[in-house]
């Protein structure tokens, strides 16, 4: 009985280990990720990790978020134009 509650032991105090030092790594890249300005938060960038984990060419995948970062920029950009050319048909009613 004793060696079953020690493998058990064993096995937890290793998932513990592999946990902590997946937050650790996990850390790290955040940081670095903060360090290059890549504006991805954690959640964006957990998601790149595990998209590289599955397979996924990093080079494509760093091409894909920087078009999409554009795109996204293009489409604020003319959301602030719409949003200033209501204004000024508003503006010149009173």
């Amino acid at each position: 009985m004793a060696s079953s509650s020690n493998s058990s032991s064993n096995k937890a105090n290793s998932t513990s280990s592999s946990i902590l030092s997946a937050q650790d790594t996990f850390s790290t890249l955040t940081q670095l990720s903060n360090l290059l300005n890549t504006d991805l938060d954690r959640d964006s960038l957990a998601l790149c990790v595990r998209l590289c984990e599955a397979g996924a060419n990093p080079e494509a995948l760093a091409s894909v978020v920087r078009e999409v970062k554009k795109q996204s920029q293009a489409v604020k950009q003319q959301v602030q134009k719409n949003i200033s050319a209501k204004n000024g048909l508003v503006s010149n009613i009173f």
